[in-house]
């Protein structure tokens, strides 16, 4: 569970947390807590800030949560309403590559 309270003056609530906002091995339910800890972020606009400017440099973030956003593997933002088929998608694909290494 990602938690919502107990940031430090001047952190994010993230802070400390990273896995929690990795997507990798995480479900769309933990993505969506994730955004909603962003969202109650006091840091959020300073995030949405270093996100869009870490993306224009293009390193930005890949299949993580930040400033609120899902990002997939490309640096795309995944809309939010299409999480849920992002994640099927994403499920599936890596349980064909695994059968092919496996072959």
């Amino acid at each position: 569970m990602v938690p919502i309270g107990g940031a430090e003056p001047g952190k994010g609530l993230c802070a400390g947390k990273s896995r929690s906002w990795e997507m990798d091995g995480r479900t769309v339910v933990e993505w969506r807590r994730a955004i909603s800890s962003c969202e109650a972020c006091p840091l959020l606009a300073q995030c949405r800030i270093d996100a869009a400017a870490s993306a224009e440099r293009g390193d930005g973030p890949q299949r993580m949560i930040m400033a609120g956003n899902a990002y997939d593997s490309h640096g795309n933002i995944v809309d939010g309403e299409r999480l849920g088929l992002y994640e099927s998608l994403t499920t599936a694909t890596r349980r064909r590559g695994n059968a092919e290494v496996a072959a």
